[in-house]
């Protein structure tokens, strides 16, 4: 029978029987190992002839299949007890943390009571300090009031005689207007008359011949002359 070094995996492959089970054979000593200059894993495999393969690898087969149950079993065996144990630790550690929260939810009563007690005391003491404020806080506001109305209604006095007072004004301004308009027209009206009595003294004069004196006459002269001729 030649012997031949293979991968882990055609080892299997050669000899029918799971990766595994080539490996709990290197790890037992059963099969020969060797790690090459590239780290590949090889094993030495023993390839049986052809005529004696078929019974030989079923009963290695048979072999390992058995032995690979029993490993099983007892894996899930002492699987199933370590869980259980787990179990049984992680529930006395629960009981007594249980027990350490109910000692200190007792505790935690016993102090929730005595606050609230005194927190009644205090919205007691609270509410009847409140009560006062508030009735003394509405008497100020109902003299508030009182002050806000007396205020308004002098506000709005004040506001009817400034609108009085705004009314007179604006009707004497007015009346003061039409008095400049009615002295404005009347000024032009006594210009215009000057100019007329002006113009018709210097045509009596120039009617009746008189020539200038040497001394020119003055405005005031003009206008006492020419009042003197219209009368």
């Amino acid at each position: 029978m030649p012997d031949k070094w293979m991968s882990v995996v055609e080892a299997a492959a050669t000899l029918k029987v799971h990766t595994r089970t080539i490996e709990r054979r290197i790890a037992s000593g059963k099969i020969q190992a060797r790690r090459t200059d590239d780290g590949l894993l090889q094993v030495l495999v023993t390839l049986p002839d052809e005529a004696d393969t078929t019974p030989a690898v079923a009963l290695e087969a048979v072999r390992e299949l058995a032995d690979n149950q029993v490993h099983l079993a007892t894996g899930s065996a002492s699987a199933l007890v370590k869980f259980a144990q787990d179990d049984a630790h992680r529930a006395r550690e629960e009981l007594a943390l249980v027990r350490q929260e109910a000692g200190r939810a007792r505790r935690s009563a016993v102090v929730a009571w005595c606050v609230v007690a005194f927190v009644g005391v205090g919205v007691c003491v609270a509410v009847g300090w409140t009560t006062q404020k508030i009735t003394r806080a509405n008497e100020d506001v109902r003299h508030l009031s009182e002050y806000a109305e007396r205020i308004e209604a002098e506000a709005r006095q004040l506001k009817e005689q400034y609108h009085q007072e705004r009314q007179r004004l604006l009707a004497e301004r007015d009346s003061a207007r039409q008095e400049a308009e009615r002295a404005r027209l009347e000024g032009a009206e006594a210009s215009g008359r000057l100019a007329a009595y002006i113009e018709q003294h210097k045509y009596l004069l120039a009617q009746s011949g008189k020539g200038p004196t040497t001394r020119p006459m003055s405005l005031l002269e003009r206008l006492a002359s020419a009042f003197a001729d219209v009368d």
